[in-house]
């Protein structure tokens, strides 16, 4: 008989963690008060890619689109699949409502962070409460794992009081769309299948495999990290059950098979997709052939001294085998290395990052609670003392996931103002777009902000393409020498000659994504880290200073521009641009400036 679990526990630990989510948002409400434009406060650098391509399927763009070159797919002019494409559920899950109720992008991710802080932590209380039977430990500990997962990855704050340098980030799973939207499914597959495998009854072991086949389903086409995790902790579940309950083999065998029968329905579709790729995917994944393990990791090192502990208490006699509790926590504990390390067995190795930031922290961080509970586990007379202390560590790490959210709200304020400041002019974007509609075809509106960070987040309100972004070449509408080219053009209307190449390589951080690809540029990204060598940068420095001096009026309508975006005060040499484009008068929109731009004949 299923035990009925007390959900005003998990609703208050819910909430708590939802006062989190909206504190960056009401900051930036605060900051700007009546002259806010509508737009959300955010952190995470790859956000504004997701943003814009939700943009474009508000506007009515088909799935396989591009927002940053403004291409579309059509029968006549195929676009190939990108990573965005591929995972398209929970793109279409934000951006269905959206256009239903005539939302914006940023509205709508305004909305994702309480939504997805409350239904994950909600679904983070029910999976500790099916695996401890406890639901009061199961809400204290909802904010001990989602509150530390930038501080066992060794990020965050913690960097910052060992004096090394760090990027501030604020709750990982909350990162929208993806994989805010997924993460609480990926979450409610664990005590799924925890239901499935210790359910006497036929019938409601079959629905909760199919439940748990309908999570799997959405963490396929969400969220590459997401699924596989899903995959490996069911395999080790599965090997762990035959080990230690052998004599329940039958019922184990006919889950497992269930499973593995929706994960193949699932998964034939998804490789289609994948067989039709952009052939920059793989490059922008950073996927590389290895088989060199990877065992020093600070989760690994985490689970290690997990595993350690239940091994220590199974000899002792205060666990036992057989549980269903021991083992689903032990599968748990075993779960970073298998992930860290799988390929030792594939071969293949995709930015390992991915699985430590945002799904492996977490997983690793449930082990740790789950053993916290069954080595706590006291007669009644010493319940009361246990939760004490339970709801002493709730507070405690609640109050350090403020810290973080707090440091990381205040060191981003400035940037998240600045980007609402220049949403004015995407909004002008859009009025001029609804006026003279854009030909996806021809693609006669693109505009150029010599600024990086405004280049990035424009289609994340306007529908105009954009000359070059960072992350331009994430979407399948370009190849990577186009890529290359289009940002060479980039860096010759903004006035930077041949002789500034390398200085200007120096100072400006996503150059070397640009040039040399995401995985030359971060380490983090690859488990074969390839580092740029000066050699390499003399190399494409007389790349540029070939394409400057061979630039003429071919190259300057390809693409041909249409707008000039740019702050006001910035301090740019367009000398290069007047050569071949002329201006009109321009419109002061805010601190910026929003010209028309016409080839010279």
């Amino acid at each position: 008989m299923v035990r009925k679990i007390r959900w005003r526990w998990g609703v208050i630990a819910a909430l708590a963690m939802t006062l989190l989510s909206i504190f960056p948002q009401l900051y930036l409400w605060r900051d700007r008060g009546s002259a806010w434009n509508g737009s959300h406060a955010f952190f995470y650098t790859d956000e504004p890619a997701y943003a814009a391509y939700i943009n474009a399927l508000i506007d009515g763009r088909p799935r396989r689109n591009d927002p940053y070159t403004g291409r579309d797919y059509s029968p006549s002019r195929p676009l190939a699949e990108s990573l965005f494409s591929i995972q398209f559920i929970p793109a279409y899950f934000v951006a269905l409502p959206a256009r239903a109720l005539g939302l914006s992008s940023s509205t709508l991710f305004i909305l994702l962070a309480p939504i997805t802080a409350f239904s994950t932590a909600l679904t983070l209380f029910w999976l500790l409460a099916v695996f401890t039977d406890d639901d009061r430990a199961a809400a204290a500990l909802v904010p001990f794992v989602l509150c530390l997962g930038v501080l066992i990855t060794g990020n965050g704050v913690i960097r910052a009081f060992l004096g090394q340098q760090t990027t501030f980030v604020y709750l990982p799973f909350l990162r929208r769309y993806v994989p805010a939207v997924a993460f609480p499914f990926l979450l409610a597959f664990f005590p799924l299948i925890s239901r499935a495998l210790v359910t006497d009854v036929r019938r409601q072991r079959i629905f909760y495999a199919l439940a748990a086949g309908i999570a799997f389903t959405i963490c396929v086409y969400s969220y590459f990290y997401l699924w596989t995790t899903a995959i490996a902790w069911l395999a080790l579940v599965s090997l762990l059950w035959l080990v230690a309950r052998p004599q329940g083999w039958r019922a184990g065998l006919m889950i497992c098979a269930l499973i593995t029968f929706v994960a193949v329905v699932v998964l034939v579709p998804y490789c289609v997709l994948l067989s039709h790729r952009a052939p920059t995917m793989d490059t922008v994944q950073a996927l590389v052939r290895t088989r060199a393990p990877d065992p020093w990791r600070s989760l690994e090192l985490i689970a290690l001294t997990i595993t350690a502990a239940l091994a220590v208490e199974l000899k002792r006699g205060r666990l036992r085998l057989r549980d269903p509790q021991t083992l689903l926590t032990a599968a748990f504990a075993l779960l970073p290395f298998l992930l860290f390390n799988q390929q030792i067995v594939t071969g293949r190795s995709l930015q390992p990052m991915h699985y430590e930031q945002f799904v492996a922290s977490y997983t690793t961080l449930i082990a740790a609670a789950l053993t916290l509970l069954l080595l706590w586990r006291d007669p009644y007379a010493k319940r009361q003392r246990s939760m004490r202390l339970l709801l002493l560590l709730a507070c405690l790490t609640y109050v350090w996931g403020a810290g973080e959210t707090w440091i990381a709200t205040r060191r981003f304020a400035r940037a998240n103002v600045v980007r609402d400041e220049a949403r004015a002019v995407s909004l002008k974007l859009r009025e001029l777009a609804r006026a003279s509609p854009i030909d996806r075809q021809g693609l006669t509106d693109i505009v150029f902000a010599p600024d990086f960070v405004r280049a990035d987040t424009l289609p994340m309100s306007a529908p105009q393409a954009v000359l070059w972004a960072p992350h331009m070449f994430v979407f399948s509408g370009v190849t990577l020498a186009e890529n290359k080219e289009r940002f060479f053009q980039f860096l010759y209307y903004s006035g930077v000659n041949a002789a500034e190449f390398e200085r200007h390589y120096e100072q400006q951080g996503f150059v070397k994504y640009a040039i040399f690809g995401w995985e030359r540029a971060n380490p983090k990204l690859t488990a074969v880290y390839k580092p740029i060598t000066p050699e390499d940068l003399a190399v494409e420095a007389r790349n540029y200073a070939d394409y400057v001096t061979n630039f003429d009026a071919t190259r300057a309508t390809q693409p041909t521009l249409a707008y000039l975006l740019l702050e006001a005060e910035q301090p740019i040499d367009l000398a290069n641009l007047d050569r071949w484009y002329t201006r009109d008068g321009g419109e002061r929109i805010g601190r910026y400036l929003l010209y028309r731009l016409t080839p010279r004949q």
